[in-house]
Formats: structure tokens, C-alpha cells, sequence
């Protein structure tokens, strides 16, 4: 019998070193407008604290639609999921109100701001991403990997009213109508990186830093088993739809990379969950086959000069099949 070796480890938190404070926005008088106001941002971010709060202690994965969206609703209900399977225990997740907020400008929806805050009680940050569909619809996170506490966001450009200089992925240049200046589009940076996880000796292994989430996933991949499991792992990187510019030319971007692993068994032998995350799936050990799927968003830092790398990422188990 093969038993996979890791237990319940949290990912260390990812480092960088950067630069100076978020830019606040205000509002404008032509057509286009800020995605948001500091005082709106404000009640967003404690609604979003009251409804996470009652979710957390209730434990109940269904109620995060109220205040979550997108990939970031699957990874956060797959987390409750084994919290509620596996009988472990967290404190509710709180954002500080206080932190700073990130908008740029917009004439039509979907609008989006980001909030870069701390979770109190926590040495983390998070990278919070707000959308909103609709003038009608309510406030939506949709993303938020969580950076070390000492990590700081890089110096972000703003325009001639202060609010940030967002992308426009439809017309591949930034908002502020100026090109990119990227070596590449956000989007086939990100889909570089995915390849590079998959592939350690991708073509596009020099292109980017050997940072703590490219070290952490080659990792666990070194650490699945080998004896009568035949192991096999890719990579997906979704679209990209949120990147803001770096004073510098260079970008944040905001990215979900989907991993798929999966265990064939071989004749006679079986393959033990027992200890991690998937046990909340599998009460058996299996004989045949295992699918385990991870939903991953990071923040990939491209510096207007030098290598990108990930500098945040929040993630986690959240389907399973097997037999």
C-alpha cells in the first residue's frame, strides 16, 4: 500500500521586497468613474466581515455566495468542506477596515477594486480583489492570495486624477492609453508560468525567479509516491481579467492556476489517503485511480526591469474522484 506523506501543512508564506503605499481614490466628473469611493470600499470590506464571520462559525460552505464569487467561492468552500469533514477548528477570517484601497476608472461594468489589508489576528496580508457585475448587484470578492506580512506592494501608477492604471484586456493596453511595455501580455505570462510548474525545464525557466511557490510545488510533487503508483500532474492557468500598472512599467497581476493530480494504481495495490486533506473524500483506501483537483490564485509581480515572480497565493483542495 502507498501512503502519500504530507500532512495537513499550510504553504509558508511567500516573500518579496517592495516598495510604497496604494493610492486612494476619488471620484470624477466625466464619463468614466472610479470603480468605488473610500467610504463605499469601506462598508464593503465589513459586510464582508460581519457575513464571513457567521459563515466561519457555522461552518457552512454555502452561505460564502453571499459575499464571494468566482474561483475564489470554490477554493473557500473547499476549505470549509475539510473543516467541517475533518473536525478541524480556525478563528473566523476578519480584514482590517483600515487598509488600502486600489481603483482605477471605468465607464462600463463589471467594476473591480482591490484592497490591501491584514487579516486581524494574522501575520498575513491579503490581495482582495471586489467585483461587481451590475449597478444593481452587491460587492463580490472574487480573489485574494495572502502575502507574508512583510511584504509590501510595489509602487502602483495612477493618472492625472490619482486613481490606478488598470488593463484593458480587450484593447491589451492599460488604461491611461498607453502600451503595455510588457515583454509579454499578462495573460501569456501567467500561461508561462503554468507551463513552467508543469515542465521544471520549460523554455521559460530563466524568464522567471525561482520563488517560494514555484519551490513549494516542485516539493510536493517530489514528495508523491512512486512505488505502484504511477503519479502524473498539470497545470492550468484561467483568464486573466484584473492587472494593475507599476509605477515602475511594470504590472500586478492577478491570476488562477488550476492543478490536477492524479494517482493510477497498480493491479493488487492500493493508495492511502489517510492524514490528508483528500481523507475528507476517500474513507477507504483506493485500488484503482484518484483525481484530485487544487484551485490556486496567486499575484505575479512583473518589475519593469528584471524577472516576474509570485509574491502572493492563496489555495487549496477542492474536488476529489476516485475508486
Amino acid at each position: 500500500m502507498s501512503r502519500l506523506r504530507r500532512g495537513f501543512a499550510t504553504l509558508a508564506l511567500l516573500t518579496a521586497v517592495a516598495g510604497c503605499a496604494v493610492p486612494q481614490s476619488k471620484e470624477r466628473d466625466d464619463l468614466a468613474k472610479p470603480a468605488t469611493t473610500l467610504a463605499a470600499a469601506e462598508q464593503v470590506l465589513i459586510r464582508y466581515n460581519l457575513v464571513r464571520e457567521q459563515v466561519d462559525r457555522a461552518a457552512d460552505p454555502s452561505a460564502l455566495r453571499d459575499i464571494e464569487g468566482g474561483h475564489l467561492l470554490e477554493i473557500d468552500q473547499g476549505l470549509l468542506f475539510l473543516r467541517r469533514e475533518l473536525g478541524l477548528s480556525a478563528a473566523p477570517l476578519r480584514l482590517d477596515t483600515s487598509g488600502d484601497i486600489l481603483a482605477g476608472s471605468f465607464d462600463q461594468y463589471p467594476l473591480w477594486f482591490a484592497a490591501f489589508t491584514r487579516l486581524v489576528g494574522e501575520k498575513e496580508r491579503v490581495a482582495a480583489v471586489f467585483t461587481r457585475a451590475t449597478s444593481t448587484s452587491r460587492w463580490s470578492m472574487t480573489e485574494a492570495p495572502r502575502l507574508a506580512g512583510s511584504t509590501t506592494v510595489p509602487g502602483v501608477a495612477t493618472d492625472s486624477e490619482g486613481l490606478a492604471v488598470t488593463y484593458d484586456v480587450a484593447g491589451a493596453q492599460w488604461s491611461d492609453g498607453e502600451p503595455t511595455g510588457l515583454r509579454a501580455t499578462p495573460q501569456q505570462l501567467v500561461d508561462r508560468y503554468a507551463r513552467l510548474l508543469q515542465q521544471p525545464r520549460s523554455r521559460w525557466r530563466d524568464d522567471f525567479v525561482k520563488d517560494s511557490f514555484l519551490v513549494q510545488m516542485r516539493e510536493l510533487r517530489a514528495e508523491q509516491p512512486s512505488v505502484d503508483v504511477q503519479f502524473s500532474q498539470t497545470w492550468k492557468a484561467e483568464q486573466v481579467e484584473h492587472v494593475v500598472k507599476l509605477s515602475d512599467g511594470g504590472a500586478l497581476v492577478f491570476a488562477t492556476l488550476v492543478r490536477t493530480d492524479r494517482y493510477q494504481v497498480q493491479p493488487g495495490h492500493s493508495i492511502d489517503f489517510t492524514g490528508l486533506e483528500a481523507s475528507a473524500y476517500f474513507s477507504d483506501p483506493l485500488k484503482s485511480e484518484a483525481t484530485l483537483r487544487y484551485t490556486h490564485q496567486v499575484l505575479l509581480m512583473v518589475p519593469g526591469r528584471g524577472r516576474p515572480l509570485v509574491i502572493g497565493q492563496h489555495g487549496g483542495l477542492v474536488d476529489a474522484t476516485g475508486s
